[in-house]
């Protein structure tokens, strides 16, 4: 008996097939011409399948974390501010802009965000302090949830800044 090197039929009704595979649940998610599967939980990601006309939604956890370290590396060679973004699961972006002045040194830079990360997020939610000199930890409170953070923008000359999970 030959085999037939022609597609068979359930092949043919695919029209397309996506599998995306995200850090930090094992997620991943088949697009048919009439049905998406998705496996997994939260929203990161969402791929357009424009010939099933079917949105296919990858999720992916990676991003929250309960604690957050922020390291600063250089002094400031000239003005500048550092924008930050702390996400909470299923909560509302809040944005940190942090305004560093020239020649204000790496341990300096630490404090300063230190300080504005406590007056802008408050103190009942998050517990803001700094570790090494130069480290920053952000760590939420209570039942606060794991939180997404990233550095959005850096404008101050000479500060290098490093974001970690912990």
């Amino acid at each position: 008996m030959t085999r037939d090197p022609r597609p068979t039929p359930i092949l043919k009704t695919l029209s397309v097939l996506v599998i995306a595979a995200s850090l930090g649940g094992c997620a991943a998610a088949a697009v048919t011409t009439g049905a998406v599967a998705v496996a997994g939980a939260g929203v990161k990601g969402v791929a357009t399948v424009a010939e099933a006309g079917v949105k296919a939604v990858v999720p992916d956890r990676s991003e929250l974390s309960n604690k957050w370290r922020l390291e600063c590396s250089g002094g400031a060679d000239a003005d500048g501010q550092i924008v930050l973004h702390i996400t909470p699961k299923d909560g509302t972006q809040q944005v940190v802009t942090v305004p560093v002045s020239r020649g204000t040194g790496e341990n300096a830079v630490a404090r300063t965000l230190r300080d504005a990360l406590r007056a802008q997020l408050g103190t009942k939610a998050f517990n803001v302090e700094t570790d090494d000199g130069e480290d920053v930890l952000v760590k939420r409170r209570g039942k606060t949830p794991d939180f997404a953070m990233k550095i959005a923008e850096n404008t101050v000359k000479g500060v290098r800044l490093n974001l970690d999970k912990e």
